[in-house]
């Protein structure tokens, strides 16, 4: 195996809409960079407490405000939503941090498996109306990706992840970090933050300039082996990915589907795609 050059740690949230926009670019910089860098998640806390919350950059405070930034976020990255889960989960939802909890519960049985279960809290949060708040809705999805539920269920309520996901709070706050997704990329001696959603441009003029030019991106295998790879992708994933526009990637998936290589799955405004 290749020791990767670049490290690029991610400050998330699974509920986090730009985070979600962020999913085609860093699939794309894995695609195409393979072993040469490594993703690695931290939780940053996007909101404690609905009750307290207010984003003054959107003037959002409420979960009905919610949804509607939601729907713009979609036009803009491109990545399904339903945005309805905010308008039937007003009186349930009062944090983002029991999500976030899970996946640091999930890192204690394995970093690639937790790393799925992330995906699979994105994609049910994002665009399938799943309630990942809930402790069922978690142990499901955990299931999904071949964690041990119950060992889960019991590291959350034994507050050992509570205390993992508290070390990747201090650690994002002391670096300023507030707003997500942000980007720490590591290189040699070399470190910056990206703030916010940056396209993959930007990622990989970081990368030559802390490499020196010594690695280069390969071209992605094929749509069909893509999808393979990360078993369930989105249309804009496939459009990044492939550099076509999201009308011309649809037109190749709707084409593998017809010739029966892949399925198809409606969610929120746009489609999931999968073997």
């Amino acid at each position: 195996m290749t020791a990767a050059k670049v490290k690029i740690t991610s400050y998330t949230d699974p509920y986090c809409t730009w985070c979600w926009g962020s999913e085609p670019i860093i699939r794309r910089l894995q695609e195409v960079y393979g072993e040469q860098i490594s993703v690695e998640y931290k939780m940053g806390g996007l909101v404690k407490d609905m009750d307290d919350f207010y984003d003054p950059r959107n003037q959002i405070s409420t979960m009905a405000q919610v949804a509607p930034h939601w729907r713009e976020a979609s036009e803009r990255h491109g990545m399904p939503v339903d945005e309805s889960i905010f308008l039937d989960s007003t009186n349930d939802f009062k944090s983002t941090y029991p999500a976030s909890i899970a996946y640091k519960a999930a890192e204690f049985q394995s970093r690639e498996k937790a790393d799925n279960y992330l995906r699979r809290l994105r994609e049910g949060a994002a665009a399938e109306h799943k309630f990942i708040h809930q402790l069922k809705v978690q142990k499901e999805l955990a299931a999904e990706v071949g964690l041990d539920v119950e060992r889960l269920a019991q590291d959350i309520a034994g507050g050992k992840a509570e205390q993992a996901f508290d070390d990747d709070l201090r650690e994002a706050r002391g670096r300023g970090i507030s707003g997500f997704p942000t980007f720490l990329i590591t290189g040699g001696n070399n470190e910056i933050l990206l703030h916010g959603y940056h396209p993959f441009d930007d990622f990989t003029a970081v990368i030559d300039r802390f490499t020196n030019g010594t690695i280069k991106a390969d071209q992605p295998k094929g749509i069909l082996s893509f999808i393979k790879r990360w078993q369930r992708v989105a249309t804009q994933e496939v459009a990044e990915t492939f550099s076509l526009t999201k009308s011309e990637a649809k037109k190749e998936l709707d084409e593998l589907v017809k010739v029966g290589k892949i399925k198809q799955q409606s969610v929120g405004n746009g489609w999931f795609w999968h073997i």
